[in-house]
């Protein structure tokens, strides 16, 4: 349940309309509560407030009600189109999976909510303009009201340009993305092991998890999409409750095909239907990648960012190598982490989940491949990568970290060999990569 909860919480960020929504129903109950206190409170004092109050006319009242709502409309669709040419541009430039990221902007989302509150509020209060001179009403709150809101929205607008002016700036991009990044690989790798019922993943021997495929009954996938998270408590639970044990081969941000097999499900009631229906249900199946359980997905807009700024159109090394800095800050960071364990034992010491791990060559694998792929014609570029791969292995911890380095290192060296021709470059080259090898050693 908490699992669905956050996943429904991640939806709702990046959706455009939530915060709107809000203020849409606020600028609603502040008309109708400031009406109810001006007739409680204000009803018949129309000759006692002559002059900073004249707009207890009702025809004055509603010439300002009708020009701040018109104003408010065209304003909006201002900052409408304006919002829509930066995602354009951002799409264009920086991959549309960016645009995600510009959609959960609040401040976006405040400005818009405030604009169309605003115009909402100016229409409601318009109902009740007619009967001013009836009831002898002075709006003195509906007014006072009405005019913050309208300076409010002039300032929200100036910042609202500076903004939009700020962020479709690739500086800008990059530390945002690398801010989810960190606040991600936070979450997803605590510093200390959360979960007292894993063991290493030492602990459970070859011929066990052999026995899974030899022994079990396979999962099918009932969706296809993206993997989009796992109810590992849940799911856990209800393997442990029919006394039940089952190897999942995906992980979160892979792509389900329907009817491919999730893994195997030992247990006398695997075979069933049923069960492997609600395996299914612990398992969030959807049409794009997020970011809730998958390490890699903020990697992969990071290596979209530098892979675009190295195509032929744009050809610009600079933003490619800050990628390159930012992707190197995480990767130190992991160095320091432990992964989360990939098996899950019950009480007894039985192990009743395995789960697809992600692994730190993995993770590296992912930030540093394609960029190596697509630049190994651009000496700065081959030389940021060898010299933040440097820096990771001067922090290199284990044997498995120290070898995926190498590996990394080695491939960047082999990449650019045949790619740049000029021997000075190739030398420069040789000396990072040496220098890498140095510290691993």
């Amino acid at each position: 349940m908490k699992t669905r909860i956050l996943h429904l919480l991640e939806l709702l960020t990046v959706n455009f309309w939530m915060i709107p929504l809000l203020f849409l129903l606020m600028a609603a109950v502040l008309a109708f509560a400031n009406i109810y206190l001006d007739r409680a409170l204000f009803s018949g004092w129309g000759a006692a407030l002559p002059f900073p109050f004249y707009f207890k006319d009702a025809d004055n009242f509603r010439s300002l009600l009708s020009l701040t709502a018109s104003s408010m409309l065209s304003v909006t669709g201002v900052a409408f189109s304006i919002t829509i040419a930066s995602l354009t541009l951002a799409s264009q430039q920086f991959g549309p999976r960016l645009l995600r990221n510009f959609m959960k902007t609040q401040f976006n989302q405040v400005v818009m909510g405030f604009f169309i509150g605003t115009f909402l509020y100016c229409v409601l209060l318009l109902q009740f303009s007619s009967r001013l001179e009836e009831t002898d009403l002075t709006p003195v709150i509906s007014l006072a009201t009405l005019l913050v809101l309208i300076i409010t929205d002039l300032l929200l607008l100036v910042f609202f340009f500076h903004h939009t002016a700020m962020s479709i700036q690739a500086n800008t991009i990059i530390s945002e993305v690398h801010k989810e990044l960190s606040e991600r690989l936070e979450t997803l790798f605590p510093q200390l092991a959360d979960n007292s019922e894993t063991i290493p993943a030492a602990a459970l021997q070859a011929e066990d998890q052999e026995r899974f495929e030899r022994e079990g009954h396979a999962v099918q996938a009932q969706h296809s999409g993206y993997l989009q998270a796992i109810d590992v408590t849940g799911l856990q639970h209800y393997i442990t409750e029919h006394d039940m044990a089952l190897k999942l081969v995906f992980r979160p941000g892979d792509f389900l095909m329907q009817g491919s097999c999730l893994g195997w499900c030992l247990g006398q009631g695997a075979e069933d239907e049923d069960a492997r229906s609600t395996i299914n249900r612990y398992l969030i199946v959807g049409d794009t990648r997020t970011a809730e359980q998958d390490a890699e997905f903020a990697v992969r807009q990071l290596v979209e960012i530098a892979v675009r700024a190295m195509s032929p159109g744009i050809n610009d090394p600079f933003t490619a190598i800050t990628c390159i800095d930012r992707l190197g800050n995480a990767l130190a960071f992991l160095l320091n982490r432990q992964f989360p364990a990939e098996q899950h034992f019950d009480e007894n010491a039985r192990l009743r989940l395995q789960l697809k791990p992600f692994t730190f060559a993995g993770i590296l694998g992912a930030a540093f491949n394609q960029i190596r792929q697509n630049t190994a014609f651009h000496v700065a570029v081959i030389i940021s990568l060898l010299e933040t791969l440097q820096g990771l292995a001067a922090q290199a911890r284990t044997p498995e970290q120290r070898q995926a380095i190498r590996e990394q290192a080695d491939a960047i060296h082999v990449a650019c060999q045949d790619e740049v021709k000029a021997h000075a470059d190739l030398e420069d080259i040789k000396l990072r990569y040496q220098a890498v090898l140095h510290v691993l050693e």
